[in-house]
């Protein structure tokens, strides 16, 4: 038998004369004019004249080409040069050939070409070209360039031409143009005496897609053209109208407003250096522009030596005062698109040709004539058009330079000439350049791209290279890596006796190049054909797959060994006017081809018994063994062992614990990771910030302040949250924003007395029941100005439902998550929080006063007196399940703890009864008796008293005759809860 619960009852009795008193007491879209244009161009015998209107028609056995094509190589190696030019030397003296493909021989052993294809041979052996839709009489010797779709009709010595222009010869020094026309893409004017863009001779060269220049000459007279320009046009706007480089808002181009922080601009074009894994004594820089190869690497701290080499070394960057429309007027500028990598070799600082880029010729990229290099941005109708859009030149703007994180960044104009508009901004780029995590020698190149154009609704970049290493050239041979992850170039015995490996990256990073195409012949062309007729050996449409289609084995030479070429292209993409999108490329640079081993993380790490623990992969392709290192802050690497490389290039496991007495508790510290190859190569380094242990703590208490294991309905639970951080004082740091979630347990009633306090008990947030969610939020006020290293309390109180189901159980579990002042974000989860909702039998209520009247008459014989009120219920709730074969039952007893009294004396009154079913239960002070009984049922309340009658159960008093007096009586009942077997 066990005692669930003890109540006392203080009965009261008054009688007055013959009356007895008893009582108890109980504990845009714009429009688009015609344009007039009337031109004039005259030129000095054997000039190459090149116009946008229509095409040369040629009567003799002149040379007629286009502007993509190049100079024909003769057999002897001798080429023709362009007026105005200085051709650099080959080692045995003779001038080098410009480029392009042999042209066949008329009978008069000349050679004719037009764009891009050999040319027709009329009967007396004349070679013509056309490049456009004109029609031209030329009766001197000069060589006539122009760019369009060409058209041509031979039959015996015929040639018919399909023409909208009528043009005059006047003179074989004067050429008189009169035309109209509507171009919509970009045209190249090219000159014989043009030099390439940005050099600094006498002689200016056009960018792609300008007007010509005025020739000063007594015999050549300027363009006269007549333009009514709307202010408006669909390929962007006017260049004329942008105004001061200064003002120009590019912001639309970075990822964060303060992405420049830490960085200078530039005012004249230099590289930046970057730290290579190899050790040969050279000097990488991350570069834009023309850089000659035929430097030596002194010259590369001569300011004024670009003068001399034609090249953007040292050149002067735009200021900001300076207009966009004279800066693209005055040509003087570098070319965004050819951005590179450029080596200083080890060789004597003085030496001619010490320098080595990979871009044909000699490193100077933008020449007119070599228009496959560099980066292209194509516009087109659908992922599945042609080009209909090819961008030109990408003059810098603003130049930005980070010598602490070997970081160059460059805004830049998407510049192009529209016939009927003029010049036009596109768009404009932003192109950034940085090394890739620890990697050394290998960079990420980011070209986001700001569109201006409304014209065309996909966008694709590309990016190709008419390849010259070192002035190798032809010699410079592509090896693939294998498994579409990209190609190499390695060249033997560069002039400083070690070798040269540059590596083009196609996969693991962001926004990669989708497909790549290897050419050896025609490098010089643009990497997209433009409206489907002006062909690339390339990509035909903005979606065409590359070459080869299946990648070749890793380490093997591509089959590009006769004039190597290639270009990469992205995915399409849909780009509304006003977006940005953005395209990646990660290139490397060493002394050897040898691959790196590659070290990946399985997570942050974890606090353990014996100090942090680290875990993660490495794989190499090639080595026997790597070897494990880590350093902590910047303390000296510490060797953590040496591993097998069983399987190459497979992943193998690592293990890291670093004893805690190694770092200084309650701060932040930095973990790097890395493994070494047999060659010293070392691999990416990974760093973790081990920060202290961030614990989060719950708790749950009963009403009686202890931890609460089990709890009833209708008792109510105090909840507390704790969040340590872990950091000391000493710590400098903040709590940014903090937020604390805790799914609400459906057991519960709503919550009250939400608080968010501090370790001192002010008020630092607030909390709410989010009702719809189920869910406890809290937060940090955004003033609280809290170091980080105090701890955080959410205290709320919970009633639990008087339905709620025995047995099971009230869940609490809180998440944490949040950032510091340092910006490092944090998260946690706290520990698991059980109550059992108990099954319990105890009384539901107990009456503190039993009545039983006032001025009550004494009788002259015995007499009974009923209670009449009590002010609650004597009530018992058992919330257990029975069943068999244990069922439950209960039963009450009652005792008197103090007689009726009269209060301050010692007369007593006995005669206090308890009527149960038929017994007639005497309460004394000795022995307890049963009251009540019942089996454990539904779980409901049972209501005791409220089967007390005058004819039922329940107490009464009865008064033999002359035993009591005027007066008032008090007295005590006990009650007590038992659990008992059935029939017990």
């Amino acid at each position: 038998m066990r005692k669930i619960g003890i109540s006392i009852l203080v009965l009261l009795l008054v009688f007055s004369d013959l009356n007895v008193f008893v009582a108890g007491t109980i504990a845009d879209d714009p429009t688009e004019p015609e344009i007039e244009c009337e031109e004039q161009l005259e030129s000095d015998d054997e000039e190459n004249i090149a116009t946008e209107c229509k095409e040369p028609e040629t009567e003799n056995s002149e040379d007629s080409t286009t502007e993509v094509e190049e100079q024909p190589e003769i057999e002897n190696g001798e080429a023709p040069t362009t007026e105005g030019e200085e051709q650099p030397e080959t080692e045995n003296g003779e001038a080098p050939t410009t480029e392009g493909e042999e042209q066949p021989e008329s009978e008069s052993g000349e050679d004719l070409t037009i764009e891009g294809e050999p040319e027709p041979e009329t009967e007396n052996g004349e070679n013509l070209a056309n490049a456009c839709e004109s029609q031209t009489e030329s009766e001197s010797e000069e060589n006539l360039a122009t760019e369009g779709k060409e058209q041509l009709e031979s039959k015996g010595e015929n040639l018919a031409i399909d023409c909208e222009e009528e043009e005059e010869l006047y003179s074989e020094e004067n050429l008189g143009i009169d035309c109209e026309e509507e171009f919509y893409f970009e045209e190249e004017l090219v000159t014989e005496e043009e030099e390439q863009l940005g050099s600094n001779s006498e002689e200016e060269s056009v960018i792609e897609g300008e007007e010509p220049e005025e020739l000063d000459s007594e015999e050549n007279s300027a363009p006269k053209c007549k333009k009514n320009s709307p202010k408006s046009s669909p390929f962007g706007p006017f260049v004329s109208d942008v105004g001061p480089i200064g003002e120009i808002d590019l912001s639309k181009l970075d990822d964060d407003p303060n992405e420049l922080e830490g960085f200078t601009q530039m005012k004249t074009n230099k590289g930046v250096e970057f730290p290579v894994r190899d050790k040969s004594g050279r000097t990488e820089y991350l570069y834009f522009g023309n850089l000659s190869n035929t430097r030596s690497v002194n010259s590369l701290e001569d300011e004024e030596a670009y003068k001399d080499f034609g090249d953007d070394w040292s050149r002067p960057l735009p200021k900001m005062d300076t207009t966009l429309a004279s800066l693209v007027d005055g040509k003087q500028y570098i070319q965004a698109e050819n951005f590179t990598i450029a080596t200083a070799l080890d060789i004597g600082p003085t030496e001619s040709n010490g320098i080595v880029t990979y871009y044909y010729e000699n490193g100077i990229a933008s020449s007119p004539e070599w228009m496959g290099n560099g980066l292209v941005i194509a516009h087109g109708n659908s992922e599945d058009d042609t080009a209909q859009f090819l961008s030109g030149h990408m003059p810098i703007l603003k130049l930005f330079k980070n010598e602490e994180t070997h970081e160059l960044i460059a805004y830049a104009a998407v510049i192009s000439y529209q016939q009927r508009y003029g010049y036009i901004v596109d768009g404009y780029v932003k192109i950034k350049m940085q090394p890739v995590s620890d990697i050394k020698g290998r960079i990420n190149v980011s070209m986001k791209y700001w569109k201006l154009n409304s014209t065309w609704p996909v966008t694709n970049f590309a990016y190709s290279v008419h390849m010259d290493i070192g002035k190798r050239h032809k010699e410079s041979r592509v090896f693939s890596l294998g498994n579409d992850e990209g190609f190499y170039f390695y060249e033997k015995g560069m002039r400083d006796g070690t070798s040269y490996a540059l590596t083009f990256f196609r996969d693991g990073f962001a926004n990669p190049p989708a497909k790549f195409k290897g050419i050896d012949t025609d490098p010089n062309a643009r990497p997209f054909t433009l409206f489907g007729y002006h062909q690339s050996p390339y990509y035909d449409k903005l979606n065409s797959p590359g070459f080869p289609e299946k990648d070749i084995d890793a380490n093997t030479m591509y089959d590009f060994k006769t004039h190597p070429g290639w270009a990469l292209r992205w995915e399409p993409k849909v780009q509304e006017y006003g977006d940005v999108i953005e395209a990646n490329l990660e290139v490397a640079v060493t002394d050897r081809p040898d691959a790196a081993p590659v070290l990946q993380l399985d997570n942050d790490g974890e606090y353990t018994n014996n100090g942090y623990r680290i875990t993660g992969t490495w794989k190499d392709k090639d080595s026997d063994t790597v070897s494990l290192y880590y350093m902590l802050d910047s303390g000296e690497p510490k060797k953590v062992g040496v591993y097998k490389n069983e399987n190459l290039n497979t992943d193998a496991p690592w293990e890291l614990i670093i004893q805690s007495d190694e770092w200084k508790k309650g701060l932040d510290h930095e973990i790097s990771v890395y493994v070494t190859d047999e060659q010293d190569l070392e691999s990416n380094i990974e760093t973790i910030k081990l920060r202290p242990e961030l614990t989060i703590t719950e708790q749950v208490f009963d009403e009686g302040g202890k931890e609460a294991e089990e709890v009833a309905p209708e008792e109510t639970l105090s909840y507390s949250i704790l969040v340590k951080t872990g950091y000391i004082t000493y710590d400098t740091g903040k709590y940014d924003q903090v937020n604390i979630t805790q799914k609400y347990d459906p057991h519960l009633e709503q919550p009250t007395d939400l608080k968010v306090i501090d370790e001192d008990g002010n008020e630092v947030g607030t909390a709410i029941y989010n009702e719809s969610a189920s869910i406890i939020e809290a937060s940090l006020n955004a003033d609280a100005d809290l170091p980080r290293s105090k701890e955080i309390y959410v205290t709320y109180k919970a009633t639990v439902k008087e339905d709620a189901v025995t047995e099971e159980e009230i869940v609490g579990q809180a998440t944490v998550s949040g950032t510091y002042s340092t910006k490092d974000e944090f998260k946690g989860t706290s520990n698991e929080v059980r109550t059992i909702i108990a099954a319990v039998l105890k009384f539901d209520s107990v009456p503190k006063v039993i009545d039983f009247g006032e001025n009550l008459v004494i009788s002259s014989r015995t007499k009974k007196y009923h209670p009449i009120e009590i002010d609650v219920p004597l009530a018992v709730k058992d919330t257990r399940k029975s069943s068999s074969p244990t069922p439950k039952s209960w039963r009450v007893m009652a005792k008197l703890k103090e007689p009726l009294t009269v209060k301050g004396t010692d007369i007593k009154l006995n005669g206090l009864f308890y009527h149960y079913g038929r017994e007639d239960l005497y309460l004394t002070e000795d022995t307890s008796a049963e009251i009540y009984t019942r089996k454990t049922t539904d779980g409901k309340k049972v209501n005791i008293s409220s089967t007390w009658s005058d004819d039922g159960d329940g107490l009464y008093l009865e008064v033999p005759a002359g035993t009591a007096r005027a007066d008032a009586y008090e007295g005590t009942i006990t009650w007590m809860l038992q659990d008992v077997p059935p029939n017990q």
